[in-house]
């Protein structure tokens, strides 16, 4: 979040984040992948979790299942939902889904993929766990992948230096804003698709989740 808008941190920071219904599906549907997915069990599943559902989320489910069908690719993996960390730069958070082979670990995404490569967010994400996973494991981890759930498909990143740099600043400026510094707004910020937009009138250990 801190790396797209320093400012919509600031207002959240002390906000209780709730899952969404978009995700908990796509969680659910991620779980799956790799055998037969038996769409009635999945959506049951989802409906055990996540209670506040739009009307469309039926919809966008099947949607995902469907195209999710079409990739012959996904693989099973070794372990869901590990908790990371690393002592060195005070962070911590959970990698999605952990294989035997490479990439290593894949993170779910409940939005479409990009028409071509990945959103700088996502490459920040998988910044973040390689940090963690290399200092967990004490071996170099240079990539990870995101599963674009509605999209079907799975995107290998690459970590670059300019990731890194950018993982960087975003984990400065939001630990500038939890010791109580006011950001100031980016140069272009995504205003336009920020549900903090009506209360943004601001000129001016982290969770992995806020740095992005």
């Amino acid at each position: 979040m801190t790396s797209q808008c320093p400012i919509r941190f600031y207002l959240e920071k002390e906000e209780k984040k709730k899952e969404s219904w978009r995700y908990a599906i796509a969680k659910q549907i991620s779980y799956h992948l790799g055998s037969a997915l038996d769409e009635n069990e999945i959506w049951d599943e989802v409906c055990l979790i996540q209670k506040d559902m739009e009307d469309s989320a039926k919809s966008f489910f099947t949607e995902s299942v469907h195209i999710c069908r079409n990739n012959p690719a996904w693989r099973t993996c070794r372990e869901a939902d590990l908790m990371v960390q690393s002592a060195r730069f005070h962070i911590h958070g959970v990698i999605d889904k952990l294989f035997d082979g490479e990439p290593s670990f894949s993170i779910t995404r409940p939005t479409l993929a990009p028409s071509k490569g990945i959103y700088t967010a996502d490459r920040i994400r998988i910044t973040g766990y390689c940090i963690c996973l290399e200092e967990m494991f004490d071996m170099p981890v240079e990539s990870g992948a995101i599963e674009y759930i509605p999209s079907g498909t799975e995107r290998v990143c690459t970590v670059q230096p300019i990731d890194k740099r950018r993982f960087l600043r975003a984990l400065y400026e939001a630990r500038r804003i939890q010791q109580g510094e006011v950001p100031r707004k980016p140069l272009n910020p995504p205003c336009r698709y920020c549900p903090q937009n009506d209360r943004c009138d601001l000129e001016g250990g982290t969770r992995l989740s806020d740095l992005i």
